[in-house]
C-alpha cells in the first residue's frame, strides 16, 4: 500500500476523532496536525533517487519536535514563556522545525511565501540596528525558537489551529461529497438552468463554480477541477480561449466569498473577531451575490456581442435529478447545523458521516472501502498547501506580534493618511493585493490581521467591516496581475495567453475591487440597517452592477460608443455606492440610456 494512503487514513482518522470526541490541548493538537502534514509531503517529495532520499530524511525528522513534545508535554504545558530556560535540545528541535516548515512551504506554497518569512525572521534579529520606524528592542534566538516551538504564537498559532480544527473537516467534507459526484450534479443541473441561453457554458461556469468554490477551499483546486469541464466548453461554442479561462477564474475566486462554506476562511475570520461563523455569513451574502452577477451579466453581454450559442445538456433532468439529488441533504444538514450554533467541527463530522449513509442509496454515489481510503488521501494531500500556509503564517504572525511591527505598521497608516479613512482604505487594498500575490488566501488574510486591520479599527471601522474589506482583496490578489496565480492556472487549461488571461479576469472581476468600498459606505449592503434601506441598496447596487457590466463591454443588444459607455460607468458608480442622492443621479443616468437605445438608436448601430 501506498505510503500516502497510510499517512492520508490516519491523519483523517485523526481529525474525524478529534471533531467527533473533542480536540487535543492546543499545542498538541497543532503539533500532530502539522507533522502529519510535514510527512507526507516530504515522502512524495520528488521523483528522483536523490529526491527520494532527502524526502524521506526529512520525512523522518519531521518525528522528533513532535515525539518531543508528546514526551514531555506536561513540562512544555507548565513553561512560563520567555522566563523558564530553553534547553540545547529543544533549541536545535526548535530549529529544525523552522527549517522544515520553511522547505515545505517552498515546496508546495511557492517562493513568495518562503522570502516573507525569512524576512520576517531576519527582522526580529537585526531591529536593534535598524533606525526610525523599523527600530525594536531585538527578539533573541533563544525568545525566537521558543515562541516558534514552544509556545502557541508561532509556527503552533492562530492560523494552524484553525486549520487543524475548523478547516481539515471541511476539506474532508468538500472531499467526501464530491467523490460522491456532486460537482457534475452540480454541472449538469446548471446545463439545464442556464446552458441553452446564449453563452450558456460560461453562465454553467459562474454557477457551478460559485457552489463548488465555496467548499471546495481553494479558488485554484477549484479551476482544475471544475474548470477541465467548463473551459473545453466554453472554448467549443466560440468564447476566446483568454475569455474563457478568465471566466472560471474569476468564477473559482469567487466561490472562497461565497457562503455557506466561504472556502473555510470565515472560520478563520470568526477565530480573529470573535464574530459568531453564521454572522459573517450573513454580512458575506449579498456582496458575493452582487460579485456572481456582475460576471454572469458580463458573459452574457460577451455572448449577445459575438453572437455565441449555448449547449444541449449531457443529460436528461429527470437521471441527473436521480442519481444525485439525495446528496444535497448532507449539504442541507451541514448548514442546518451551522444556523442551530452547533460548533463547525461538530456540524462537519456529522455531515460528513451523512454523505457515507446517503452514498449507499443509488450505485452512482455509493463509496465502498476503497474510495473511501482514497478519499481519506486526496483530502490529507488537499490540506498540504493550507497547513504548510498556515505554519509559515503563524511565524510571520508571531514575529509580528512579539517586535510590535503590527502596532507600528498600523499606526504608520494612520499617520501617511493624515487620519483620512478613505486614504487608509486604498493603503490596505494595495498592501492586501500586493501581499495576496503568490499566497493563498489564509495567510494572505492572517498577515493582514497582524498589520493592517487594526488600522482600520482604530480610525472608526466596524470589526466585521474591516475583516470583511480585507478578506475581499485578499482574495481578489489571486486575479490580480502581475501574480494572478487562479488566471494562470486557467490559462494552462484554455491554452490561452495566462497575461492575457490575467487582464481579462481582472475586467470581469472588476465588481470586487469596488465591493468592499461598498459595504464601508453603508453597511445595508452587508444586510445591516432597516428593512427599507437593505431594499434599496440592493436594488440600486444591482441596477448599478447591469450599468458597470455594459460600460465594461460596450455592448447592450448593439455596441456602444465611447460616450455612452462613460455614462454607463457613471452611473454604476453613482448607483453602487449607497445614498438617495447618487441613487437619484444613477438611475437617471440609467433611464438616459434606456430612453436613448429604445427609442434613437437603431440595431446594430452605437448609441
Amino acid at each position: 500500500m501506498r505510503s500516502g494512503v497510510v499517512i492520508g487514513t490516519f491523519f483523517a482518522l485523526f481529525h474525524l476523532y478529534t471533531a467527533f470526541f473533542g480536540t487535543f490541548d492546543a499545542l498538541l493538537q497543532r503539533s500532530i496536525h502539522l507533522t502529519f502534514g510535514l510527512v507526507l509531503l516530504f515522502l512524495s517529495y520528488g521523483k528522483s533517487k536523490p529526491q527520494k532520499w532527502f524526502g524521506v530524511a526529512c520525512a523522518l525528522l519531521s518525528l522528533f519536535p513532535l515525539a518531543y513534545i508528546i514526551l514531555n508535554y506536561p513540562a512544555i504545558q507548565g513553561r512560563f514563556i520567555l522566563v523558564t530556560p530553553v534547553s540545547p535540545l529543544e533549541y536545535v528541535l526548535g530549529v529544525l522545525l523552522l527549517l522544515l516548515v520553511i522547505e515545505a512551504t517552498r515546496k508546495v506554497v511557492g517562493a513568495t511565501l518562503v522570502y516573507l518569512v525569512l524576512v520576517f525572521l531576519v527582522y526580529a534579529f537585526i531591529g536593534p540596528f535598524l533606525p526610525g520606524f523599523f527600530y525594536h528592542p531585538g527578539v533573541s534566538f533563544r525568545d525566537t525558537i521558543e515562541i516558534h516551538y514552544l509556545s502557541t504564537e508561532g509556527v503552533f498559532g492562530i492560523p494552524l489551529g484553525v486549520s487543524s480544527t475548523y478547516i481539515v473537516i471541511f476539506i474532508l467534507f468538500g472531499e467526501f461529497i464530491r467523490q460522491t459526484g456532486i460537482g457534475h450534479f452540480m454541472y449538469d443541473v446548471s446545463a439545464h438552468l442556464a446552458g441553452k441561453t446564449r453563452g450558456g457554458p460560461a453562465k454553467i461556469a459562474v454557477v457551478s463554480s460559485a457552489i463548488f468554490g465555496s467548499i471546495s477551499g481553494s479558488a485554484t483546486a477549484n479551476v482544475v477541477t471544475t474548470g477541465s469541464v467548463t473551459i473545453p466548453i466554453m472554448k467549443r461554442v466560440g468564447y476566446r480561449p483568454h475569455v474563457a479561462g478568465a471566466v472560471e477564474a474569476v468564477a473559482s475566486t469567487g466561490g472562497q466569498i461565497m457562503p455557506p462554506l466561504m472556502a473555510a476562511t470565515a472560520f478563520v475570520m470568526s477565530a480573529f473577531t470573535g464574530i459568531s461563523y453564521i454572522t459573517i455569513c450573513k454580512y458575506a451574502l449579498f456582496p458575493a451575490i452582487l460579485y456572481f452577477a456582475a460576471i454572469f451579466m458580463i458573459v452574457h453581454l460577451e455572448a449577445e456581442k459575438f453572437n455565441l450559442k449555448g449547449v444541449e445538456p449531457e443529460r436528461d433532468l429527470a437521471s441527473t435529478l436521480k442519481a444525485h439529488t439525495h446528496m444535497i441533504f448532507p449539504i442541507i444538514l451541514l448548514i442546518y447545523l451551522l444556523i442551530k450554533g452547533f460548533t463547525p467541527m461538530f456540524a462537519g463530522a456529522y455531515s460528513i458521516l451523512a454523505v457515507l449513509i446517503f452514498s449507499v442509496f443509488r450505485h452512482e454515489t455509493r463509496m465502498g472501502p476503497a474510495k473511501i481510503r482514497d478519499t481519506f488521501e486526496q483530502s490529507a494531500r488537499s490540506m498540504l498547501v493550507v497547513i504548510m500556509a498556515c505554519a509559515a503564517a503563524g511565524i510571520i504572525f508571531g514575529v509580528t506580534n512579539f517586535t510590535g511591527l503590527g502596532t507600528k505598521f498600523s499606526a504608520a497608516i494612520v499617520r501617511i493618511s493624515g487620519g483620512n479613512l478613505y486614504m487608509a482604505m486604498v493603503m490596505t487594498m494595495f498592501a492586501s493585493l500586493i501581499l495576496g500575490m503568490g499566497m493563498p488566501t489564509t495567510p494572505a488574510y492572517v498577515i493582514q490581521a497582524a498589520l493592517t486591520i487594526p488600522a482600520l479599527i482604530s480610525m472608526g471601522l466596524p470589526v466585521h467591516v474591516a475583516h470583511l474589506f480585507v478578506f475581499y482583496y485578499s482574495c481578489m490578489s489571486l486575479i490580480t496581475p502581475p501574480v494572478a496565480v487562479t488566471a494562470y492556472a486557467a490559462a494552462g487549461i484554455a491554452k490561452a495567453d495566462p497575461w492575457k488571461t490575467g487582464w481579462t479576469a481582472f475586467k470581469i472581476g472588476i465588481v470586487a475591487y469596488i465591493v468592499p468600498f461598498m459595504f464601508v459606505f453603508g453597511q445595508s449592503l452587508l444586510l445591516k440597517g432597516t428593512f427599507w434601506e437593505i431594499v434599496t441598496t440592493i436594488i440600486s447596487a444591482l441596477v448599478g452592477v447591469f450599468a458597470l457590466a455594459i460600460g465594461i463591454e460596450g455592448y447592450w443588444q448593439s455596441y456602444l460608443s465611447f460616450l455612452w459607455r462613460g455614462l454607463a460607468l457613471a452611473a454604476a458608480v453613482l448607483l453602487i455606492f449607497p445614498g438617495y442622492k447618487t441613487d437619484v443621479l444613477g438611475f437617471a443616468l440609467v433611464a438616459l440610456i434606456v430612453f436613448r437605445k429604445k427609442f434613437r438608436a437603431e440595431k446594430g448601430e452605437k448609441i
